[in-house]
């Protein structure tokens, strides 16, 4: 499933594909799309209640010199909570010259694409 966002300075797009139980996510931004990280995150379910995820473990690979790095973790680390499934996230999001306003915008339809994935999830 394609979500999509354009903003006044970029667009973004997550494209989230079941695999078998698990998640994954293609995340792209930008005017020159490219690859400059993997996030893989696991649930940990909390022993009280079966169905809780408590935590989670990640692994990253990543371009140490690139921020994109941040969004794949935090997409990884949403959808996993959020849905107790493995989640792996690849992608790069490319705004030139991004402020700390682009980057709280990038972060907050990011949050509105996982919620429409979570509510597709539960309808």
């Amino acid at each position: 499933m394609k979500f999509h966002r354009v903003l006044l300075f970029t667009s973004i797009q997550m494209d989230i594909t079941p695999v078998g139980d698990d998640l994954h996510v293609l995340m792209t931004a930008g005017d020159q799309p490219y690859l400059a990280c993997t996030t893989l995150c696991k649930p940990v379910f909390s022993e009280e209640e079966e169905d809780t995820v408590c935590d989670v473990v990640s692994r990253v690979i990543t371009d140490e010199e690139d921020p994109s790095p941040f969004f794949c973790s935090y997409v990884a680390d949403r959808l996993c909570r959020k849905t107790g499934k493995n989640v792996l996230v690849t992608g790069g999001i490319c705004v030139p010259d991004q402020d700390e306003r682009m980057t709280d915008k990038l972060y907050e339809n990011i949050d509105e694409m996982i919620m429409d994935w979570v509510n597709f999830l539960t309808d």
